[in-house]
């Protein structure tokens, strides 16, 4: 599309070779790279504003996210610190840091984040993951309106399952998302749909499964949803299986 990228991401060994490829792929193209980990203890705002000091940001995509899985209190504390800081944290402090200039300088622009349809429904075995994307759809919708008439779009997608390292270290395996990677799709399959939401939608269900989960919740109370999980979690394999490691 002709836009030069800052790519905020893991300082792992992939980085490197990623911004090679593409400045080869697209040699007219500005690519810069700003290795970070959104950790609790990290400064990682420091060096995204100094890689980014000379340049004007119109176009920011909270797309880091991770999840952690398991019993909440059989999971290490920090852990799910860590998992709150880089889904939901790190999102609200790269906003506000871009946003302000972009509101400074009259500018118009896009601020997309990459949430989930898990924030709408009750998510036992994956508790701080369902929690920061509810929290990341309701903030995304609430900045939205305070700049809208600013020419700044703001929107929230939740994609269907797609194949990316989303799922490589998961720690506890849980069979319902074993089951929806088998239906996971490819991420260049999605990147069109997310673009084409930015101008005409707030909060966004991309794939059958994100749009037949949003629609077989719409019509009874999240308090039911939470009742009824409840009710029948006992006789899930994957409660069996994590249930029995209690203690």
């Amino acid at each position: 599309m002709g836009l030069n990228v800052v790519v905020v991401t893991l300082p792992d060994p992939t980085l490197e070779p990623l911004i090679a490829e593409l400045r080869e792929t697209f040699p007219d193209l500005e690519f810069r790279s700003v290795p970070v980990s959104f950790s609790p203890n990290v400064d990682y705002m420091a060096p995204i504003k100094k890689e980014t000091s000379d340049i004007t940001i119109q176009l920011i995509f909270n797309n880091a996210g991770f999840i952690v899985t398991g019993f909440f209190e059989a999971t290490d504390e920090m852990k799910h610190l860590v998992n709150l800081e880089c889904n939901a944290r790190a999102a609200v402090r790269v906003t506000h840091h871009f946003l302000r200039i972009l509101v400074a300088k009259k500018l118009k622009g896009c601020i997309c984040f990459t949430s989930s349809v898990a924030g709408y429904i009750p998510t036992p075995f994956a508790v701080m993951y369902a929690s920061t994307k509810a929290f990341v759809s309701q903030f995304s919708s609430c900045v939205a309106i305070e700049v809208a008439n600013l020419g700044i779009d703001v929107c929230a997608v939740h994609p269907s399952p797609v194949n990316s390292n989303f799922y490589d270290k998961v720690e506890h395996k849980i069979q319902l998302m074993e089951d929806a990677k088998k239906a996971a799709v490819e991420p260049d399959s999605i990147t069109g749909d997310i673009f084409k939401s930015i101008d005409s939608w707030y909060l966004r269900d991309l794939g059958a499964m994100a749009i037949g989960t949003r629609l077989g919740t719409s019509f009874l109370p999240y308090n039911f949803f939470t009742g009824m999980f409840a009710a029948f979690a006992p006789f899930l394999g994957d409660y069996k299986t994590h249930n029995a490691k209690r203690g």
